[in-house]
Parts: structure tokens; C-alpha cells; sequence
């Protein structure tokens, strides 16, 4: 079932992206996320709901931005600048040198392939974000999905290991699920 909805999530994200500016637009009108100061955000690469107006937003209003790197099995949150030049990591995806950050994490934006009404999401299955937000810290943040209206869907197949996201950003609708 998670094979199936990936494979047609992956599909049609590739066939009707558009909208990344309204993601961006709703997420940055969140009234939850205005007195945050820190925000781990994916670096959107492929098909993914475009990242970076997003990050730009952020960064205009002087919030500090960790991009993740892949190190072996797990990600950790690394300090980003604007315009600093980021490599290819793991999948190809660009991600930033330096330490890694050891403080406290407000907000953390969530890649995925669906998402459901309660907070489920489905990623690409190699539990990197699960991994991440099972420690203590970083399981406080607020968890946002961040993705194009079309990936909510009914089901999004999560299952006891898959930490549920408290709001969902899309391009048409804000779904605050645990707040």
C-alpha cells in the first residue's frame, strides 16, 4: 500500500507541480510559527514543493535556518546562510558543510510524498525525519508538512514509527491537526 501511494504521489507531483509561492505565502502567515526563532527546513530538490521562498521569507524576517545532512543513517541540522554554497550529499540532494546545530529547534518543515487529515505523512521510507524528531529536543518542535494540496490525501499509510505532523502548509488550505 505505502508502495503504491508513493509510486502515484511521486507521479503525479512530477505531472501538476505549481503553487510553490502560496505554500510559502501560508506557511509564513502561520500565527504559530511568528515568535519562533530557529527552523530546520528540508532544501527541496526534484519534484518537491519548492523550499526556498519559503526560506528566503525566513530569513528576511531574521530567523535563523538549519538545512539537514545526511551523515551515515541519521540527519542532522546544519546552520545555513543565505547564499552560502551548499555540496551533494546523500541522494543528490544539496546540503551545507560546518557543525552541526547543537541548540534547541523551533519549527521543523517535513518533506513527504502524502499527507493525511490526522497528521500522517508518508516519506520516501528511509526514516531520516522519524530517526531525527525521535530525540527528546527535537521531538518538542512544532512539525510542519509542507507540500501541494494535492498529496493530502484520505490515508497516508503512517504507522507507529512515523512521528504525526502537527500542521500541514499546502498551496490552497492550512490543516492544523494538533494544536
Amino acid at each position: 500500500m505505502k508502495k503504491d501511494l508513493r509510486g502515484r504521489m511521486k507521479t503525479r507531483r512530477a505531472q501538476e507541480r505549481g503553487g510553490d509561492g502560496a505554500i510559502a505565502e501560508n506557511f509564513l502567515s502561520l500565527s504559530e510559527i511568528q515568535d519562533k526563532k530557529v527552523f530546520f527546513v528540508y532544501h527541496s530538490f526534484g519534484t518537491e514543493a519548492d523550499t526556498m521562498p519559503a526560506i528566503d521569507g525566513l530569513f528576511a524576517r531574521e530567523k535563523t535556518v538549519l538545512l539537514p545532512r545526511v551523515e551515515g543513517r541519521d540527519m542532522v541540522a546544519v546552520p545555513y546562510e543565505k547564499g552560502a554554497p551548499l555540496q551533494a550529499g546523500a541522494y543528490g540532494i544539496f546540503e551545507p558543510s560546518g557543525q552541526a546545530y547543537a541548540g534547541k529547534v523551533d519549527v521543523v518543515v517535513l518533506p513527504l510524498l502524502a499527507a493525511d487529515p490526522r497528521g500522517g505523512r508518508l516519506g520516501y521510507g528511509g526514516g531520516y525525519y522519524d530517526r531525527y524528531l525521535s530525540d527528546a529536543t527535537a521531538g518538542k518542535a512544532l512539525k510542519i508538512g509542507y507540500c501541494y494540496d494535492f498529496q493530502v490525501v484520505e490515508d497516508a499509510c503512517a504507522d507507529e514509527r512515523d512521528v504525526p505532523l502537527d500542521i500541514i502548509v499546502t498551496d490552497k488550505r492550512v490543516i492544523r491537526v494538533r494544536l
